[in-house]
């Protein structure tokens, strides 16, 4: 008989199911018994045939190896050398005063003391190299830069603007040279005398090593500042100059323009030089040559393109000459032979014969009878 809870439970969410049995319950079962009984039938052992062991590879049979007694002597004494030599160091480091190691050490500070000082003299060396150059090639630069401006003399060979712009770069630029500050090196470094047996006398050398160490370090730090500085003043500086390398193209253009009479070579000439300005760094002695270049070639423009036009005014004068002496067309020319050659104009008269006056008789001197 059913509680009343479980009526209620059933009233709810319905009578529970049937479980069925599934259909092939059991077997799993029987197929595990056919298995263990066919392994029971066919346990008896497997025959390997001969044919298989024949075919099988035996394995060799390592012998006894004998052993080389002359090479394990050798290693024994090696070993025993080594092991000499490193109780030999340990006594030796053991058995060391500190007064020695204080010399090691000394002399180890003086060696690095003395390629520092080698060190910052090949920097100052070169530092002063550097900027010698660079003022003499802005020194040079500056000279060809003032042949371009305009004179009384000559036409500007270049473009006015950029001309005043870059002269007055290379002025800063030079001044900024003068100024750089170039620190001197300490002098060499020298021991001096030194106790080496006592420890005191040591130790001071060392410090004075030291001493002498933190200054050339900072001398090289002052070195390395200024050679920063100077780097630094040639990349505006070259900066500057291929700006005012680049105005060349349009000035030649300018001056191919207004001298149209040249020949074509002094045209070709001066664009030349252009380009060459502008594929030369100027502030080398090749940029001065450059700059002198590019001048002469705009004045050898200018001077035959003058000579042309004097060529042409002369042709021009002469045709002109020409035409005002020949008479014209419409009349004919007088036949010379119908007046008289001695005639100053043709179709006149002559004029009466000039005769000389008779001498005066009475203006006559007389003779004189007088004999001498």
């Amino acid at each position: 008989m059913m509680s009343p809870n479980a009526a209620k439970l059933e009233a709810l969410v319905g009578a529970p199911r049937r479980a069925d049995a599934p259909l092939d319950e059991g077997r799993d079962a029987v197929r595990l018994v056919a298995m263990v009984e066919a392994a029971a039938v066919n346990s008896s052992p497997t025959l390997v045939s001969g044919g298989f062991l024949k075919n099988a590879k035996q394995k060799k049979v390592r012998g006894y190896r004998r052993i080389d007694w002359l090479n394990v002597g050798a290693a024994a004494i090696a070993i025993m050398v080594a092991a000499g030599a490193a109780t030999f160091t340990g006594v030796q480091m053991a058995s060391a005063s500190p007064t020695q190691g204080a010399v090691q050490i000394l002399r180890a500070d003086e060696s690095a003391l003395a390629g520092a000082e080698q060190a910052a003299a090949a920097s100052k060396a070169r530092l002063e190299e550097a900027v010698q150059t660079a003022a003499t090639d802005a020194a040079a630069l500056r000279t060809a830069l003032g042949v371009l401006a305009e004179t009384e003399e000559q036409p500007a060979t270049a473009d006015s603007t950029a001309l005043a712009t870059v002269t007055q770069a290379v002025d800063g630029y030079t001044t900024a040279l003068g100024e750089i500050v170039i620190p001197e090196v300490p002098a060499a470094y020298k021991r001096g005398k030194v106790d080496t047996g006592s420890l005191q006398s040591v130790g001071d050398a060392i410090n004075r090593v030291q001493e002498a160490s933190v200054e050339v370090d900072a001398v090289a730090e002052q070195l390395r500042a200024a050679r920063a500085s100077v780097d630094a003043l040639t990349a505006t500086f070259t900066t500057q100059l291929a700006t005012f390398a680049t105005s060349f193209a349009g000035h030649a253009q300018t001056e191919i323009d207004e001298y149209p009479v040249a020949e074509q070579e002094f045209r070709d000439a001066v664009t030349a030089a252009a380009d060459a300005i502008t594929a030369t760094p100027l502030n080398t002695p090749m940029g001065a040559t450059a700059l002198a270049a590019y001048r002469d070639a705009v004045i050898a423009l200018h001077d035959d393109d003058y000579r042309a036009r004097l060529e042409e005014e002369a042709e021009r004068e002469s045709q002109h000459q020409n035409n005002w002496q020949s008479p014209p067309a419409s009349e004919e020319p007088t036949d010379p032979g119908t007046a008289d050659p001695r005639t100053t104009n043709p179709g006149t008269t002559n004029p009466p014969p000039v005769v000389d006056p008779e001498p005066d008789p009475e203006t006559q001197p007389e003779d004189d009878d007088t004999f001498f």
